[in-house]
């Protein structure tokens, strides 16, 4: 720790609160004291709480009178006032939020986890107008995190040696089921912060530490915890359920404590039991679906009247109010009342119902899985998911545990606890009488643990064993059948202690330099026996996918493509976070491989829902064609792009299909990828004529559709870029069949990529008067597909395009090319891209109500203009993102008056999965065998 370390320093950064609690290092004392946070708690009007709540409100520009958002450490010396923050935090900021729709950020937390999104995006509010500002979730971490460092800091200013926050020694809590980017992604948050000596801990340890803590203050009383006793620790907060497993063990007359088992992740907590309270709500106001805004308005209203209505001596009801929008804001006001009775029936039945023992948690759809875009758990029975925890960790009615320790502000009322009691006595039987333990405070624990265990950490005091609460496996093959056993390397095993490295010796493996390379990584909670370098069968159904690693491999300037003979190491870093690397057999080369903070990923263990259109390739089972036949296709490859002749180079889709014996849509993914590789072979003969140009880029986007799905595909689309759009490279040298091309590939490229390959098409697609240089009609076409393929554009820029399309329907005729380019750029679920890539569903309607009046006059006008009304308007369940009803209605009433497919009235009026002609439809292609895009719901 460094000397100016004067304090530890303890921050639980909740769902819905943060607190902050400290202890100073030099004192022999180590009592641990909760601080008062200095906060905005109405506009203009300071006090002090003891939590910060966790939120950030946006005022529009003269909203609140100027100065009002200051707090006091804002103001300069000398200065009356000081520029206002765009925003404020904490209890002003939920207060004024709760009452104002679409400008309350809440729940970073849960979308910090979110591995469906670009957690660094800037999508909150969720659903909010476009012209709100919008911050990441590790933008509103950071400002909750500056807050407190601000507040302490100005609290400071009149000691004699103040103590800057940012310069002592933090521990930062997060959910014990964080995957390592969430946990990265927080750290990250502390440092923009300014924090410059940060340590994670798990949040049900850092409970553990209080009570222990308090243990340690009260030593008059006898240890009630003894020697092979067990304390199951529940920690149900705000927006994840955490369940710990700790053990005790007497050495030599000393209590040590060890942390056998974490359970998964789970987005379950309060903000689920306020969805479903609005959703209760919701009907009784009789106003029809709200919009994404009033419903958030609504879901506050309804967790500041559940927390009153389970509090003590709680009223039988309690009103809830929305405001009404713009000048209505009192008319249109919506008021009704939530009862006591129906806040614990939907809260103890709905989430804490008695169940068996055997019980599993159901994956069936939810009503509020998709609510606010956050991929909630299928089953809110928070019940379920414990009984499976238990019994996955041998916790059973013939060894229960002995001990059991609240935590989080789910548990606040004794109602709770009490439901939480009574089930387990229902599975280990009514003699079972658990010891509970208590800390001072269910909302300030996790804070004062903290604290006490980075002074622990300093002077080497008591601390919970364990290590890492979770094995690694970096996947070496991939069965076709996803129920089957996974081929997994184990570079992190279970119990792997803090700055702990481990070197692997074996299995030495050969990767490629030169060339981008991912890894697919997977953790498992619950196979502790695994051992490092171990190559394991695991069943996919005790795995977790995660973020894949990828790097670059260099191994110098000269050093060409080639392969090297590697093992690996790994590091559990005295932050918290995992660092894997790569280390060289022959050289000093050693390459660290980055955890994946953007890309979606989805779970192997459940099918990806649309909430976190999260869209992966699957593996199917391929028919296997005789090697002999393959190399005889390369070979003709070869033979053709040796020479001149056109009409070997116009035949040669022919000629691979008798070759190969199988027609071109059944090639199957592998074979695709054999043939892509070698028409890079041949990239700089492809210009030798124009039907050896033309057939070069068809089969070379045919080959490598749809971009992603293999493990060298990031590298194809990469040398692909390089050798076709690098500066100085013409724009385009094959006309409308290049951006045929980079439509079949729009998968594989980044943003910055897509982004640039927009701009090569702007001139075009977005001028003001006539491009100087005007393509054809066959060409034109393609490159609007080619632009309306880009969805990792921002919704912004897809806005712009889809203006010029739209013009068409306001003044016919309609290009051919336009519906569908308009349905890809306002499709309400992306086949590749994130969710924060969807266009609003406020700018979609507005595309809607310009498309309903246009009559079309042929029948595949008719069908298209259909088909792009489906899709803009295709409901997923994901309010924000899906349009409102009354438009739902108009839209239902004209395909019905132009006898549209029941298909697509079906996928207007109902949550459904795409078939796979549709799915192909939005593709623009077919796939190859063996790839299949995941976009359904579950």
């Amino acid at each position: 720790l460094p000397s100016m370390a004067r304090y530890s320093i303890g921050i639980d950064l909740g769902t819905t609160n943060c607190a902050l609690a400290a202890v100073e290092m030099v004192k022999r004392k180590n009592d641990v004291v909760p601080q008062q946070i200095d906060q905005l708690i109405a506009p203009g009007e300071m006090g002090s709480r003891s939590l910060l709540p966790s939120f950030v409100y946006l005022p529009s520009e003269h909203e609140l009178p100027a100065g009002s958002t200051i707090p006091p450490w804002q103001h300069r010396e000398g200065e009356a006032s000081a520029e206002p923050p765009a925003f404020m935090v904490g209890e002003a900021a939920r207060n004024w939020g709760a009452k104002v729709a679409g400008r309350l950020v809440s729940s970073a937390k849960s979308w910090l986890c979110h591995d469906g999104v670009d957690r660094q995006a800037n999508i909150l509010p969720w659903g909010a107008p476009s012209d709100v500002p919008k911050v990441s979730a590790v933008d509103a971490s950071t400002r909750y995190l500056q807050h407190l460092a601000q507040a302490w800091n100005y609290a400071q200013r009149n000691e004699k040696n103040p103590a800057r926050l940012e310069e002592q020694s933090i521990t930062l809590t997060v959910p014990a089921s964080f995957d390592d980017v969430a946990r990265q992604l927080t750290a990250e948050a502390a440092r923009r912060a300014g924090y410059l000596n940060v340590t994670l801990l798990e949040e049900p340890q850092a409970a553990f530490y209080a009570w222990i803590a308090q243990a340690e203050r009260d030593r008059r009383r006898k240890q009630p915890l003894q020697d092979g006793m067990t304390c199951l620790v529940a920690d149900v907060g705000g927006g994840t359920t955490d369940f710990s497993l700790i053990d005790c063990q007497a050495e030599e007359g000393v209590l040590e404590f060890t942390r056998r088992a974490v359970g998964d992740h789970l987005l379950l907590g309060g903000d689920n039991m306020d969805l479903a309270l609005a959703h209760r709500l919701e009907e009784k106001l009789g106003a029809g679906k709200l919009d994404a805004g009033r419903f958030a308005q609504l879901t506050q209203a309804c967790r500041a009247a559940k927390e009153i209505l389970l509090g003590e001596k709680p009223p039988k009801e309690y009103p809830v109010t929305i405001m009404g929008r713009g000048r209505s804001v009192v008319a249109s006001a919506l008021t009704t009342t939530l009862t006591k009775q129906e806040v614990e029936e939907l809260i103890v039945e709905g989430f804490f119902p008695q169940v068996d023992f055997e019980s599993d948690p159901q994956r069936t759809k939810t009503t509020g899985i998709h609510e606010m875009g956050l991929p909630f758990v299928s089953d809110p029975a928070i019940s379920r998911h414990l009984a499976s925890f238990l019994r996955q960790h041998e916790v059973t009615p013939a060894k229960p545990p002995a001990a059991l320790l609240f935590n989080g502000g789910v548990f606040t009322p004794e109602l709770l606890r009490d439901r939480f009691v009574s089930i387990l006595k229902q599975w280990f039987g009514p003699a079972w009488e658990p010891l509970v333990l208590t800390t001072p405070s269910l909302d300030l624990a996790v804070a004062i643990g903290a604290a006490y265990y980075g002074r622990q950490r300093q002077y080497g005091g008591k601390a919970i064993a364990g290590g890492l609460a979770r094995s690694y496996y970096i996947a070496i093959a991939s069965p076709s059948d996803t129920t089957a056993a996974q081929q997994m390397l184990c570079v992190v095993p279970q119990h792997m202690e803090e700055t702990q490295t481990i070197e692997l010796k074996e299995p030495v493996l050969e990767l490629s330099l030169g060339q981008p390379v991912q890894f697919p990584l997977y953790t498992s909670t619950v196979r502790e026996k695994d051992q490092a370098s171990q190559l394991l069968s695991v069943p996919s159904s005790q795995l977790l996918k995660l973020a894949p690693l990828q790097t670059v491999l260099r191994g110098g300037k000269r050093a060409g493509i080639k392969g090297v003979p590697v093992t690996v190491t790994s590091t559990l870093t005295p932050v918290g976070t995992l660092e894997i690397s790569l280390v060289a057999q022959n050289s000093p080369h050693r390459w660290r491989l980055e955890f994946n903070t953007r890309d979606a990923v989805t779970q192997e263990t459940e099918r990806p829902t649309e909430s976190n259109a999260s869209v992966n390739t699957q593996q199917a089972p391929e028919q296997s064609l005789p090697e002999e036949n393959i190399e005889a296709a390369l070979a003709a490859l070869k033979t053709v792009y040796a020479q001149s002749a056109e009409e070997p180079a116009k035949q040669l889709t022919k000629t691979w299909e008798q070759l190969l014996e199988v027609s071109r849509r059944d090639w199957p993914s592998s074979l695709c990828r054999r043939l892509g590789d070698g028409l890079l072979e041949c990239v700089e003969q492809r210009r030798k004529s124009l039907p050896h140009l033309a057939r070069w880029y068809n089969l070379t986007g045919y080959c490598l559709r749809p971009g992603f799905g293999d493990a060298r595909d990031r590298f194809r689309v990469d040398q692909l870029w390089k050798l076709l759009c690098a500066p100085g490279r013409p724009v385009t040298d094959g006309g409308a069949d290049f951006w045929i091309l980079w439509r079949r590939l729009s998968g594989g490229l980044p943003a910055n990529l897509q982004m640039t390959l927009l701009d090569r098409l702007r001139p075009v697609l977005l001028a003001g008067k006539a491009p100087a240089v005007k393509p054809n009609n066959n060409e034109l076409a393609e490159m609007w597909r080619a632009a309306a393929s880009l969805e990792r554009l921002e919704p912004k820029v897809k806005s712009l395009l889809a203006e010029p399309l739209l013009k068409q329907y306001r003044r016919p005729p309609v290009q051919h090319y336009a519906p569908w380019a308009l349905a890809r750029l306002g499709a309400r679920s992306l086949l590749y891209a994130p969710i924060n890539h969807i266009v609003s569903a406020e700018i979609v309607s507005r595309w809607i109500e310009q498309l309903l009046p246009y009559q079309p006059v042929h029948d595949s006008d008719r069908r298209s203009w259909l088909w792009t009304l489906t899709t803009l308007s295709r409901r997923i369940g994901v309010r924000g993102l899906d349009i409102e009803d009354s438009l739902r209605t108009q839209v239902i009433s004209v395909m019905e008056q132009h006898q549209a497919p029941h298909r697509y009235v079906q996928l207007v009026k109902e949550i459904s999965q795409l078939e796979r002609d549709e799915e192909q439809q939005m593709f623009g292609d077919d796939l190859p065998l063996g790839l299949k895009l995941i976009t359904e719901s579950n």
